[in-house]
């Protein structure tokens, strides 16, 4: 084998060597978004008919939402494939709108 097709599978790129990644499977995160928003559609459909409190219905589509946006940035945004500091740097205005909602919940609680 010679040396060009030993190193195709590897980029090389400001004297750090990037090894390749497996493709992930879009078909099933997107099978998975759906398959989350047809819950919470239905369920808002139905939910004067649900036996259960409305509060626990409501923290499930905020579950639901978080694992939504989660799965989009981690295969959509690529951020499960890039380095950490591309995360960090993500998740920092996110922890500070997470924390503004819940100070404005806890205000609408008051």
């Amino acid at each position: 084998m010679s040396d060009a097709a030993a190193t195709r599978d590897v980029v090389v790129t400001h004297g750090e060597e990037v090894k390749p990644h497996k493709s992930p499977n879009y078909l099933a995160v997107f099978l998975a978004l759906a398959a989350i928003t047809a819950i919470i559609t239905i369920t808002e459909l139905y939910i004067d008919y649900i036996p259960v409190p409305k509060e626990v219905i409501w923290a499930g589509f905020v579950v639901m939402s978080l694992v939504k946006a989660t799965l989009v940035a981690m295969y959509y945004m690529h951020l499960k494939f890039d380095s950490f500091v591309y995360t960090i740097l993500f998740l920092t205005p996110v922890m500070f709108a997470v924390l503004l909602v819940g100070i404005l919940a806890v205000g609408y609680l008051i």
